[in-house]
């Protein structure tokens, strides 16, 4: 009878001492969760006082969901911050043309305005009016595509005939600005399987930027190999740095902090969107002062 006092007091005892123990391991990790509450960008994580497993490995899973929120914490504050930044470049970027339109919209209701200069005018306004309507197809093309509201129509195309045409219609343009252009396209068709209109965009979206930042000199190559078609677009340029390549395809990149109005920075974002989802690779890199996008298309 004795023993089975003793034993029974004896587990009584390590029961109270187990259970003091776990009620202060609760006590300091209810107090530890309220200091990680209250900085919330503080990195600590729970830290158990006792060797006991299951608290241990109770922990463990709370640490994990901890880490897990911080880093969504994290992201949601860097987006955040990139729609606020966005909405600054959108309003900025359509404000720019539409404060030129209005100002020349006074000086053709200035009675001392000639009629010659209000013709003028209108000519100035109509640009700005065109490159306004140009910054809001862009917003609202990237809007369809990031919302997968961008149809695709594949159908067997020659790449080459298709880049043909494109760069033909801006040849007056390089010739304006003075840029010596270099064209080259195997005379071996290169089919692929795309969207002919996207296929298109995409082609006048490059050679756009390249008119924008060539400084002298404009490349353009069309060629297969290890059964991709490649086509690279390339120029010299006096304003990129080395550093910029990463950020070349983001939205809203346009290497100007001024944002002058002549860009939205979405042109090659666009570009990038539609040649990934027609299956197609895009690539940016600087060598030798030469700045190249290169696409890579599966041959049919």
């Amino acid at each position: 009878m004795l023993y089975i006092i003793i034993g029974l007091s004896v587990l009584c005892i390590y029961f109270a001492v187990r259970f003091i123990i776990l009620s202060r391991s609760i006590q300091n990790t209810a107090e530890q969760m309220e200091e990680i509450q209250a900085i919330k960008d503080s990195n600590r994580i729970l830290k158990a006082i006792s060797t006991d497993k299951p608290m241990e490995k109770l922990l463990q899973r709370i640490n994990i969901l901890y880490d897990s929120g911080q880093r969504e914490r994290i992201q949601y504050q860097r987006r955040e911050t990139q729609i606020r930044k966005e909405i600054e470049n959108i309003s900025h970027d359509l404000r720019t043309p539409l404060t030129s339109i209005m100002g020349y919209v006074d000086l053709i209701q200035d009675p001392l305005s000639t009629e010659v200069e209000k013709e003028e005018y209108l000519n100035i306004i109509y640009k700005r009016a065109k490159v306004l309507q140009g910054f809001i197809e862009d917003f609202y093309e990237l809007s369809r595509m990031e919302g997968e509201e961008y149809p695709v129509h594949y159908e067997i195309i020659s790449a080459g005939t298709i880049l043909k045409e494109v760069v033909v219609s801006y040849y007056q343009q390089f010739e304006k600005k003075g840029i010596q252009v270099d064209i080259q396209i195997e005379e071996k068709p290169c089919y692929i399987i795309a969207d002919k209109i996207q296929l298109n965009r995409i082609f006048n979206n490059l050679i756009q930027n390249a008119l924008k930042y060539t400084k002298s000199f404009f490349r353009l190559k069309l060629y297969s190999a290890e059964e991709e078609c490649i086509i690279l677009f390339q120029n010299d340029h006096n304003l990129l740095k080395d550093d910029e390549i990463e950020h070349i395809f983001d939205r809203f990149y346009t290497g100007d902090e001024t944002r002058n109005g002549q860009s939205t920075g979405l042109g090659l974002t666009i570009a990038k969107l539609l040649t990934e989802n027609m299956k197609g690779k895009i690539s940016a890199k600087i060598k030798d002062n030469l700045f190249t996008i290169e696409i890579n298309w599966k041959i049919k």
